[in-house]
């Protein structure tokens, strides 16, 4: 096999990501399998052994790589926009997502959660997960507060937990009954109102 540049393999790497979510978005989890991912990628068996031991490893890679597209999104905004704004758009993206979960990635997320959180790699990777978004949520509105914007009733971590738990609680709800059902866009938005008020924003924004 000739030697790849890094460029190269970046780019490789990226292409069985890409199959892979088509794969998941289509199958779900557990009925993926890796021979889907190989002929949705066009490549090897051997391919994507270069990257990858196994459909796990494959799964976690792609929602790291789905989450920097968001974690870079908010912090490429984050000096341009009021962090009020940029918190407001980041729970409004998931108006688009709402009226075709069935058909995203969700249900493979919380089908991997529910099959891998009894061993020890799989929660670590979730915990992990967690952690890091609720770091940079508390971050953003740490930033709001140093520069005036926010004066919070309750500390920013706390607030982001409550910001995680709840867009969770109306994915799986909108999963398990249908988004419509539970009106989910509205629930978002009185999300916001709450977040709003617990943020307390200054009367100078």
């Amino acid at each position: 096999m000739p030697k790849l540049s890094e460029e190269h393999k970046e780019q490789r790497k990226q292409q069985i990501l890409m199959a892979a979510l088509e794969v998941f978005k289509r199958k779900g989890y557990e009925k993926a399998t890796l021979k889907d991912i190989v002929e949705e990628a066009g490549m090897s068996r051997g391919w994507i052994y270069l990257y990858f031991k196994d459909k796990s490893e494959i799964f976690e890679a792609l929602i790291l790589y789905l989450d920097q597209q968001i974690d870079d999104s908010i912090l490429n905004r984050s000096n341009q926009q009021s962090k009020a704004k940029i918190i407001r758009d980041f729970l409004e993206s998931y108006y688009d997502i709402f009226p075709t979960i069935e058909d995203s990635i969700y249900p493979a997320i919380y089908e991997f959660w529910i099959s891998g959180w009894r061993e020890p790699r799989a929660k670590a990777f979730f915990i992990n997960r967690y952690e890091k978004i609720r770091e940079l949520l508390s971050n953003l509105i740490q930033e709001g507060i140093e520069q005036g914007e926010f004066q919070p009733t309750i500390p920013a971590e706390d607030i982001s937990k409550i910001m995680m738990s709840t867009v969770d609680g109306i994915l799986i709800h909108s999963l398990a009954f249908g988004a419509q059902t539970i009106d989910a866009n509205h629930q978002v938005n009185l999300l916001y109102k709450r977040i709003e008020k617990l943020l307390n924003l200054s009367q100078h924004q």
